[in-house]
């Protein structure tokens, strides 16, 4: 198509080793947090005798935590750059890693998860998704892509880790290797391959030949400070958007396996199922480039929509052919949901002050992640079924692309007024 180009990379770019780092950094954070939460229920459950919700109930603290936190790393961020905050997080969720091992008591538990939450945190979305921001203009949509592949990479390679360590060690030993995996992989990476800017290193992105318009309006973009975007329309309704966007992703995540049990599919079977989903969308992610040949908010439309349809389909059906275009659908839409809300950031309110405004905007889609399968799993008690909790999905994310649709106008105003 005329006055497009496709994305192609410049290996010489430094740039592409962030993102390699991004996508490390995202692989071993989420493989020994959010892939590894649930694998220590049942040994815990076991040993100390505590029970299913009490253990769920202190996961999804830490998504709470992790929200909250937001503008303060968001500040910090923008003012000493990610490289820093990544190095002290790494070294202090490791820590906490280590004491899990030796804790003892439920109240012991909550305190280090809330800590490994805090810590965490530094390390994990919003540092990354700045620092690859600050590396890319022209190809910073399949820069992003990329980066956040890890966020599924690290359930492939970690969780069959965290399995073997459990069974043949004890929980213990693979929470102590998990802190050691921690600092082995981000002290190298960070000191050695981290840089903060491109400026700091001397080098500049190469330009694309022939940028579409797409590319070429990012570049007449001012930035925002953190209280201008506040009193923008667009902040609210991306902000929104996003939690409504992972209260039906994340919590159809969670309670997918439990789903096609009640489907008649097997446990193996709806764990391959979902294998495959996160196969195919992690594939996708690196194939990445698409989130820069189309505006964000169209991506976003099209990203919630593909969700929704595919859990409308399993309504209807959880037949194998309905499973097929289900897992096609879901990985399709799932593939760029995160790097839908820090385009949407850097394409209205620019990048100078990038990581306080995604912070503040994490606040509330953290909201999301904590909120739905808290209210996902009410609904299954209440009714025994979980068509009332795919109809609360599917209505998040009709929603988020109503607040998606609402930036059209807005966009076009802003942009004239920067």
């Amino acid at each position: 198509m005329k006055g497009l180009t496709l994305p192609v990379r410049a290996p010489s770019y430094y740039g592409w080793w962030i993102v390699l780092a991004g996508t490390g950094t995202l692989a071993v954070t989420t493989g020994v947090s959010f892939w590894a939460f649930g694998l220590y229920f049942e040994p815990l459950e076991e040993q100390f005798g505590w029970s299913r919700a009490q253990l769920s109930g202190a996961v999804s603290m830490t998504w709470l935590i992790g929200g909250l936190l937001g503008p303060l790393i968001g500040r910090w961020l923008d003012r000493y750059g990610p490289r820093s905050a990544m190095l002290v997080g790494a070294v202090t969720t490791a820590a906490t890693y280590f004491l899990l091992a030796a804790m003892n008591a439920l109240w012991q538990y909550y305190a280090l998860l809330f800590a490994a939450a805090f810590f965490r945190s530094w390390i994990y979305y919003l540092p990354v998704n700045a620092l690859v921001s600050r590396w890319f203009v022209w190809r910073r949509g399949q820069a992003l892509s990329i980066a956040n592949a890890g966020l599924g990479l690290g359930g492939f390679i970690f969780t069959p880790l965290i399995v073997y360590l459990i069974e043949s060690l004890g929980w213990r030993q693979a929470y102590f290797v998990s802190g050691l995996i921690v600092l082995a992989y981000f002290v190298p990476v960070t000191l050695v391959v981290v840089r903060n800017r491109p400026e700091d290193m001397g080098v500049e992105e190469p330009p694309l030949q022939r940028p579409s318009p797409v590319m070429q309006s990012v570049l007449d973009q001012r930035s925002y400070t953190l209280r201008e975007a506040l009193r923008t329309p667009a902040f609210w309704l991306v902000a929104a958007a996003a939690s409504f966007m992972y209260m039906g992703q994340l919590s159809f995540m969670i309670h997918a396996v439990p789903f096609f049990r009640s489907e008649g599919l097997s446990s193996g079977g709806a764990a391959a199922l979902m294998t495959s989903v996160t196969g195919l969308y992690t594939a996708l992610r690196f194939v990445g480039g698409v989130s820069d040949r189309v505006t964000p908010r169209t991506l976003a439309i099209v990203t919630v929509l593909l969700q929704a349809l595919g859990l409308a389909l399993l309504m209807v059906s959880t037949a194998a052919p309905a499973l097929g275009i289900f897992v096609l659908l879901w990985a399709m839409g799932q593939a760029n949901s995160p790097v839908i809300e820090p385009l949407l950031i850097s394409r209205f309110f620019g990048t100078a002050h990038f990581g306080s405004i995604l912070g503040m905007s994490g606040v509330f889609s953290n909201m999301g992640y904590a909120m739905g399968p808290l209210l996902a799993g009410a609904l299954y008690d209440w009714t025994g079924s979980y068509d009332a909790a795919l109809v609360m999905f599917i209505t998040s994310f009709l929603t988020a692309a109503s607040c998606y649709v609402l930036l059209a106008p807005l966009g076009r105003r802003q942009v004239a007024t920067a």
